[in-house]
């Protein structure tokens, strides 16, 4: 998006979406949702959290619609005004950078644990900046293009190795469905908030569309395949492990991918060929907040976005260091789930009712 004229296809504004979506919570989920909702309806919390995030991501596109022609760091200023649309846009781009951050050092942690164990983690996160540096310099459609290429990779194999868990699976290990009641399901909705975070791109997306008439479109596909991967991550992960083992290791789908045993040995550790895999997805959900970020702050303080992209890369691996191990990063993560649902869900809200109050239209120039 450094050039005006740089355009993508709802296609890839689909794609885009998913793979900011589809993330840590992969391998993640069927613990961080198993803690809390201590049951076997895991799924079921998924399923509404999903849900929720399609009525989120209608508001966020109804928003963006009103302003066809510009990002959310330009028409948050037309809405608001020069200082509340200043302070929403401050807001949005800590969240990008929150999220940037959270995912260089998940990438570190699990590159660490099953690629380069004897690296130490400040290297390989430095390693993962740099890297992103190179993408996001190239603009959105470099981005767009690498996720074109990884996502249908990522899909392949994320289904594959849950068709080859069936063998393992247990249905009893999912019942008896609703066995506590409906309250540990709901709490378990706030849970998968972390999960669905990212299909919030779409307010800096949807200026640059070919057809920004099929941002909802676009927006609800970008959806609904991260829904799909983690129902089947959720319903698979404890049909094999049960609630009570996956609660207790910390990335439930590689534990079950690491009891994959193939004739002749063939892959002897097939966990770390997942895990290289695993790394491209998280890789490309980097780049993109990273790339949001450094956008964000090019337009609010009208800036070249290159200083901005470089000035980030020091305050991102900073705030990626800082929890002293992996159970503070996921408390953390708890909480930049709250940060999420009030940028994804709250804010779009607060500024259609400003819209509607004040009568606010937006006249192309």
């Amino acid at each position: 998006m450094n050039n005006p004229k740089d355009k993508i296809t709802t296609t890839q504004a689909s794609i885009a979406i998913a793979s900011t979506l589809v993330g840590m919570g992969i391998i993640t989920i069927p613990r961080t949702v198993g803690v809390v909702v201590n049951t076997p309806d895991v799924w079921i919390s998924v399923l509404l959290g999903g849900l929720i995030s399609f009525l989120f991501g209608y508001i966020v596109v109804t928003l963006s619609k009103k302003f066809p022609d510009k990002t959310f760091f330009q028409y948050s200023y037309d809405i608001t005004g020069r200082y509340l649309g200043f302070i929403f846009n401050i807001i949005v781009i800590v969240y990008f950078i929150l999220f940037s951050s959270f995912e260089v050092r998940i990438l570190g942690e699990i590159t660490k644990s099953y690629l380069l164990d004897k690296t130490p983690i400040e290297l390989i996160m430095i390693f993962f900046l740099s890297v992103g540096v190179y993408l996001v310099v190239g603009g959105i459609n470099p981005i767009v293009r690498i996720c074109q290429v990884y996502f249908p990779i990522i899909c392949l194999l994320f289904f594959s190795v849950m068709f080859i868990s069936l063998e393992h699976f247990e249905i009893n290990n999912i019942r008896p469905v609703l066995g506590k009641g409906i309250l540990p399901v709901i709490r378990g909705v706030k849970v998968t908030a972390l999960i669905y975070t990212g299909f919030e791109i779409i307010f800096i997306l949807l200026p640059f569309m070919k057809n920004s008439d099929k941002a909802l479109k676009a927006t609800m596909i970008g959806i609904s395949i991260p829904l799909l991967f983690y129902l089947t991550s959720s319903i698979i992960g404890i049909g094999v492990l049960t609630i009570e083992e996956s609660i207790n290791v910390t990335y439930p789908l590689m534990a079950i991918v690491s009891e994959f045993e193939f004739p002749g040995g063939f892959i002897e550790r097939f966990e770390v060929f997942f895990s290289i895999i695993w790394v491209l997805a998280l890789y490309t959900s980097f780049v993109v907040s990273y790339y949001c970020a450094s956008f964000g702050l090019s337009k609010t303080f009208k800036k070249d976005i290159n200083f901005f992209i470089y000035a980030l890369l020091p305050i991102i691996y900073i705030i990626g260091i800082f929890p002293e191990n992996l159970d503070i990063v996921f408390k953390l993560g708890d909480l930049f789930a709250d940060f999420g649902l009030f940028v994804a869900g709250l804010m779009p809200i607060l500024l259609l009712l400003i819209i509607y109050i004040k009568g606010v239209v937006y006249e192309k120039k």
